[in-house]
């Protein structure tokens, strides 16, 4: 557990539990000032270092390059190109509607062009849990954007791939 998930537990379950314990509780009232002093603590620690926003994708936001860069392969042989694609922006993909009511986790593996002018084309889904995700996958990658890939100074078109995984 990292120290990201500690502190949201903390705000999320531990101070509610404390506060609805000094409103049933007459005694517990003593260390009302503590609690005080902790909840303040809590916040300051979430504005300034903002931990409150892990570096992770989540639906309709925008996509953090870093996961892109980690996640993202080339299908296409390296001596096509010179430098790879660069993710330049996106939105996540949005969470299957049928497989949120199931409560389900799911994973894709999309496989798609990015062509000369850094747009996205050819999406095919690879492997996914329900085709659901790979849905939810394919539409969101439609629309993002790449620095394309160069050989020689001249941008070429490349195939790649990259996995998504949904949770609920």
């Amino acid at each position: 557990m990292t120290s990201q998930n500690v502190i949201l537990l903390a705000a999320g379950v531990i101070f509610p539990i404390v506060f609805a314990a000094l409103i049933f509780f007459p005694r517990a009232r003593i260390y009302a000032s503590w609690a005080k002093v902790a909840a303040l603590s809590l916040i300051t620690t979430l504005v300034f270092c903002d931990c409150s926003s892990p570096n992770l994708a989540i639906e309709s936001n925008p996509m953090p390059e870093k996961q892109v860069a980690t996640y993202m392969t080339s299908v296409t042989p390296s001596s096509a190109y010179d430098t790879p694609p660069k993710f330049l922006k996106g939105y996540a993909p949005f969470f299957p509607t049928t497989e949120a009511k199931r409560r389900h986790w799911g994973y894709a593996l999309v496989e798609f062009s990015v062509t000369a002018d850094g747009a996205t084309s050819d999406i095919r889904p690879i492997t996914a849990t329900a085709y659901s995700f790979a849905e939810e996958a394919m539409y969101a990658v439609q629309d993002w954007r790449f620095a394309p890939a160069r050989k020689h100074g001249q941008p070429v078109v490349v195939r790649m791939r990259l996995p998504f995984t949904f949770r609920s």
